[in-house]
């Protein structure tokens, strides 16, 4: 059985007088699998146009080093080899999305106030553009899944031809019910895609089985894959339409090899991803989130005693969880800031501290080289620093 915790920490490349909280923003990528891509950069340096002719460019009756790649993935989270395309992160799946559908006025747009900044700007952008509007399902925290779904009921009508809806939320690492959600979008007739930025590695994910058009997800952040890997699933009534953000020589050959070959770019990240995934599956899967779990019920019941509340029941979080800090007065900016600067110069901890609405919300990570002792000190610093409460 792997033994989790402090013992895996030489593993990766994190400082060993840190507690890393925090593995949601950017992942981590072990040290093997950044060999793995090293290696795999060095076969693309060794012999270039062997490379980009050869195995990576799309050919008809050739399976390239991509699509080879690819097949191992799509295994991993049940989904059709040519509804998959790899992508940069979860931003460029989803802006790619975007320049697929065409909106005019009177056409609405959904996501939550919980939706990732950088998707919501995408939206008002389209918005602006076509003359479409916004819906925004509004939330509350704390928050329950029978709520949520009754608050997406009221807010879908026939002018609603596209939504957004995150797997797990990331301001606030709500694991959402898309199981409940994407039925009701789809009785209507709406356009559905899922944000899983977070969900592949933190969730035993079945993309087809929940019946988006569209699911995308990053592997660097909880397969441990490196940096710029991630993915695009459209299912084969969107995939015919389904563009990449650029146009280049094989947009002929469609959803996915049109996303392939867009340029010169350094592939590896993708490449890699199978060294990634073998490395995860070593660990097991299970007990990967069995241990993850135990971390994140240990932080629960500590920063609870401290006066932290929940964003939600235990039930919906994964292997994230966030929790509001009272304050007497409405949240600022700085707060954040202020509990970031002081966690990490004061206990060399890295966190996730936000302002979400008028409430200062602390998130954070439990991945396989978190320990009891990083979480601990997690409480006993806030408790020290005055948070919550301050």
């Amino acid at each position: 059985m792997t033994q989790f915790g402090r013992a895996l920490r030489p593993l990766w490349g994190l400082a060993s007088d840190a507690a890393f909280l925090n593995h949601g923003s950017f992942g981590a990528c072990p040290l093997e699998v950044l060999k793995a891509q090293d290696s795999l950069r060095a076969r693309m340096e060794s012999h270039l146009d062997s490379f980009f002719f050869g195995e990576i460019m799309p050919q008809t009756g050739r399976v390239s080093m991509l699509r080879a790649a690819a097949a191992e993935m799509t295994a991993f989270i049940n989904v059709p080899a040519d509804n998959f395309a790899f992508v940069e992160n979860a931003s460029s799946g989803i802006q790619a999305v975007m320049r697929s559908l065409a909106f005019a006025p009177g056409d609405q747009i959904l996501v939550t106030d919980h939706t990732y900044n950088a998707m919501r700007l995408m939206v008002d952008t389209k918005c602006a553009e076509t003359g479409a509007s916004v819906v925004v399902v509004k939330i509350p925290l704390p928050a329950t899944g029978d709520e949520i779904v009754a608050r997406f009921a009221a807010a879908i009508t026939p002018a609603v031809k596209f939504a957004i809806v995150d797997h797990i939320t990331s301001p606030t690492a709500l694991l959402m019910p898309v199981e409940r959600i994407i039925p009701l979008l789809k009785i209507n007739g709406t356009r559905a895609l899922i944000d899983g930025a977070h969900a592949v590695g933190q969730l035993a994910l079945d993309v087809t089985a929940l019946g988006a058009d569209w699911y995308v997800s990053n592997f660097h952040k909880w397969l441990f894959a490196p940096k710029g890997s991630a993915f695009l699933y459209a299912s084969a009534e969107v995939a015919p339409f389904t563009q990449p953000n650029l146009i280049s020589h094989f947009v002929a050959m469609g959803f996915p090899r049109s996303f392939e070959y867009v340029g010169t770019r350094d592939n590896t990240a993708w490449l890699a991803t199978p060294a990634a995934l073998k490395f995860f599956q070593r660990l097991g899967p299970a007990s990967v989130r069995d241990y993850q779990r135990q971390l994140i019920a240990l932080a629960s019941a500590l920063l609870v005693a401290l006066g932290a509340v929940p964003v939600s029941g235990l039930e919906m979080c994964a292997a994230m969880r966030a929790f509001i800090l009272p304050q007497a007065r409405a949240a600022k900016p700085e707060d954040a800031e202020q509990v970031l600067r002081s966690l990490w110069e004061q206990a060399r901890i890295q966190t996730r501290p936000l302002v979400f609405g008028d409430k200062l919300i602390l998130r954070l990570s439990a991945q396989v080289y978190v320990d009891e002792h990083d979480i601990s000190r997690l409480a006993d610093a806030l408790n020290r620093l005055g948070w919550p409460g301050r």
